[in-house]
């Protein structure tokens, strides 16, 4: 009888145990995916304070960080496991996939309600919708650039300083010193790489990191990557200006003003500026990692407006970072994730909550000694526009005169990113890119296009000429 009265009381304490591991109040859960990794220990910090605010404010709800480092390969098992968080982030060149795949819920409806529409940047909204709904909310943009390492133009004679030792990069006129051309990067590489062992520019050819930028180079040449009619996308990676952009790059490498390596990835930049290169093609997000990473002196750098190849055009290629949202999201969790957007300082609301937050993110920076930069915001209505002012005032940490030229002018610059799969027709373009820097003499830059222009009509074919 004792034995089974014990049995008894200790399945009772099994289910009092089992009750005391779940939610005891029927929280409401989200995962967040752009949580930072364990390592980086003040952004955890700053995270955790903001969760704890949040969760004293809305104790309906429990936040739970669970880092997701977005990639095409792995997204789909995510999906198929159900581990994909409620919220994470991507790239704008893949949220039309993720739509097509059901990988991503919509939050159109939550987003008018809140009115949070109304107040996007245009471009990053359109990058978003599908089918007239809204697929996420925008973190931030960025344009590409090109960034330039002074002390180097300096050594060689390129620029002057003026009588406070600071780099002269405009004639009296105002008119810039730098290259603004293609033909202006052939001749300063050509000077540099008489004077030194550095070489003139950096340009991309593997992981996809070369045909993006080679798409900002042929539009800045007078070509585009595609035509629609009729309801039908048609691939023009072999137009004349195209070709003319991979020439340039041929004639680059044929005159040794090039690194040696011929895959060379996007992140190979902030090594090699400081003395493997002069310049490189980057994003105005993160030319921070030149002090951060690199340990340079920002005010060794400037980062001015893409070069035109044709004299006309001045594209600027106009990206950036998403917040979507899964599939298997309710409308609760995505609720709970945008009132949490003004804990973290990422909605366009400017209250004490969301000013306090921004202001706490501009510390932490401060705090682990990275450089500050304007960046391309996301919203634009006034009260939102006034403080990120009023923040960069006190924050930016760089000599805007080797900036502003790039930050006044992206708005009239700024190119977006082909909408349809443009992550293969990236790649196609690496192709390309790879075989004129392995036979700079022999290779044929149209032959090439037309290929990688054949191989990129296939998938557009196959997914979007349906």
């Amino acid at each position: 009888m004792l034995k089974k009265i014990f049995s008894l009381s200790m399945a009772a304490l099994s289910i009092v145990s089992l009750a005391s591991c779940g939610p005891t109040n029927d929280e409401i859960e989200l995962r967040i995916g752009f949580w930072p990794e364990s390592q980086e220990k003040q952004d955890v910090a700053m995270y955790t304070q903001w969760k704890e605010a949040f969760e004293k404010d809305y104790p309906q709800y429990k936040i739970v960080g669970d880092p997701y480092m977005y990639s095409p390969d792995t997204i789909g098992q995510k999906v198929i496991s159900g581990t994909l968080p409620t919220v994470f982030q991507t790239w704008f060149t893949e949220p039309q996939k993720l739509v097509e795949k059901k990988f991503i819920r919509s939050i159109h409806d939550e987003l008018t309600s809140l009115g949070w529409l109304d107040v996007m940047d245009k471009d990053m909204k359109n990058a978003l919708t599908f089918n007239n709904k809204v697929y996420g909310i925008p973190r931030d943009g960025y344009g590409l650039g090109l960034l330039i390492n002074l002390k180097t133009f300096w050594d060689v004679g390129l620029i002057d300083k003026d009588e406070n030792g600071d780099y002269i990069i405009y004639d009296d006129d105002g008119s810039p010193l730098y290259p603004t051309t293609f033909e202006e990067i052939y001749d300063a590489s050509v000077e540099i790489c008489d004077a030194t062992e550095t070489k003139g520019i950096l340009i991309c050819s593997a992981n996809k990191n070369g045909g993006w930028q080679l798409a900002n180079m042929a539009w800045n040449y007078g070509s585009e990557l595609i035509e629609e009619s009729n309801g039908k996308v048609t691939a023009t990676l072999n137009k004349p200006g195209v070709v003319e952009a991979l020439s340039w790059i041929q004639r680059m490498k044929q005159d040794d003003l090039l690194l040696k390596n011929t895959s060379i990835v996007y992140d190979d930049w902030y090594d090699a500026i400081e003395s493997k290169v002069a310049m490189a093609i980057v994003g105005s997000d993160v030319i921070h990692l030149a002090g951060q990473t690199a340990k340079m002196n920002m005010d060794d750098l400037a980062f001015v407006p893409m070069p035109t190849g044709d004299g006309e055009h001045h594209y600027s290629l106009y990206g950036g970072t998403p917040y979507v949202f899964s599939k298997d999201a309710t409308d609760e969790q995505v609720e709970g994730i945008l009132k949490f957007f003004d804990y973290i300082g990422r909605s366009p609301n400017i209250n004490e909550i969301s000013k306090d937050a921004m202001k706490i993110g501009n510390e932490v920076a401060r705090n682990k000694n990275q450089p500050i930069v304007p960046k391309i915001r996301p919203w634009t209505n006034s009260d939102y526009v006034a403080y990120q002012d009023e923040l960069d005032e006190e924050y930016v940490s760089v000599d805007m005169r080797y900036y502003e030229e790039f930050f006044n002018t992206i708005g009239e610059y700024k190119h977006p990113e082909v909408p349809y799969y443009s992550q293969d027709m990236y790649e196609a373009l690496d192709i390309a890119i790879q075989a004129v820097l392995n036979n700079p003499d022999t290779a044929n830059p149209s032959a090439l296009l037309t290929t990688a222009n054949a191989t990129y009509q296939k998938v557009l074919d196959k997914e979007v000429n349906k």
